[in-house]
């Protein structure tokens, strides 16, 4: 556990930049070859650069929508304010009231000053949501989300209404085929039950916004979200250099992460019942198919793989000849690099996923050209 100086260090590195960096989880740091651009893509204030192998973001120019947060496959980029676990607490209290329905606001719309703000949670920008939390709310009961954001052309944060819309697209899309009858659905305006005509009074210490907070909870915000969602989930403030967290082990692997959002996603599904059948499309998730004859065995697409989805088999001795590799479908991201490091295209990567794959314990086997078959209980 970090003592009361790494916190406070934290804190001010985090005052900083709305957003967090871990520049080891991104796919252009770990191979220079990878094609990733979506955070550049996604940053319309062009405050991201990736160049040889290192990662920059610039915090004077970053505009904190989290749009670059919400599309990064890897969870390199995360918002500090709002945390993920203080977003989710303040619409989980919000939604109470509300009869189940978790109703987002952007911080433009909230500064109307026209809705109860005990019932409503409000970001900087609805580019800031990502499915988990929608997925994660739909599965703890809620009836319905409402993301309100005025659809405003002259709000600086317009350029990112594509990423909104594909968030909400992705959601909808995963909802629907857990047989949810939950939607989330974006509005110009408040629902109705929400405005009242004295919300200008009610917007004090107790509101529920994360912006126009007074210094100090602002710092206790920040505070709180450098120690749940920074230190312990991404690991910020490994002093190590890239080089030393990225080196090779002995075995040849490069060190992989474990991606919360994503958990948050496959157990907020799986929560809903999987579907007995069928294919789930969808970028939260990939699946990867080898052509063994193009294949050379060499294993970079495991060595470089991120999150372990793509792996050498456990059973083999390290640095022996590959015969082998194990993919689960549950733990890719989608990332593309096990594309991008293959020199000889035999590996292919798609987001529309058998059901039955993604929630199979047992991983697929690709047998590498000329291994023999491995006998066991699951391989015969």
């Amino acid at each position: 556990m970090p003592n009361i100086n790494d916190i406070v260090q934290i804190a001010e590195a985090m005052e900083k930049s709305p957003i967090a960096v871990v520049p080891e989880r991104c796919v252009k740091v770990r191979n220079r070859n990878a094609s990733c651009r979506k955070c550049i893509d996604a940053c319309q204030v062009n405050a991201i650069e990736v160049h040889a192998n290192e990662f920059s973001l610039d915090a004077s120019l970053c505009m904190a929508c989290g749009a670059c947060a919400t599309v990064c496959p890897t969870e390199a980029l995360a918002p500090v304010a709002p945390a993920d676990a203080d977003l989710a607490y303040a619409s989980a209290e919000a939604s109470s009231a509300n009869d189940g329905v978790s109703v987002f606001a952007c911080a433009r719309m909230a500064s109307k000053h026209i809705a109860d703000p005990t019932r409503f949670a409000e970001v900087p920008c609805l580019a800031r949501m990502e499915e988990s939390l929608l997925l994660s709310l739909a599965s703890h009961g809620a009836t319905g989300v409402v993301l309100v954001d005025g659809n405003c052309q002259t709000c600086k944060y317009r350029a990112c209404d594509a990423v909104i819309a594909e968030t909400v697209s992705q959601a909808n899309r995963l909802l629907e085929a857990h047989g949810s009858d939950v939607r989330v659905e974006r509005a110009s305006e408040f629902p109705a039950g929400l405005v009242v005509e004295d919300a200008q009074g009610m917007y004090g210490s107790t509101r529920r916004g994360f912006f126009s907070e007074a210094a100090g909870s602002a710092k206790e915000t920040v505070v709180s979200a450098a120690r749940t969602t920074i230190e312990q989930e991404l690991g910020y403030g490994d002093k190590r250099s890239i080089a030393e967290r990225l080196r090779a082990s002995d075995a040849g692997d490069i060190v992989q992460f474990s991606m919360p959002r994503h958990e948050v996603a496959i157990n907020a599904l799986d929560a809903m019942g999987a579907p007995s059948s069928g294919t789930i499309g969808t970028r939260l998730f990939g699946t990867v198919d080898i052509d063994a004859e193009r294949c050379n065995s060499c294993g970079m697409c495991a060595v470089f793989c991120p999150t372990g989805a793509l792996r050498r088999d456990p059973a083999e001795k390290p640095l022996a000849p590959l015969k082998y590799l194990e993919f689960s479908a549950s733990e890719c991201v989608q990332c593309g690099l096990c594309v991008d490091v293959c020199w000889k295209d035999a590996l292919t990567l798609s987001g529309d996923v058998p059901a039955e794959e993604l929630y199979d314990f047992e991983p697929r086997t690709f047998h590498m050209k000329g291994a023999q078959r491995k006998h066991g209980v699951f391989n015969v």
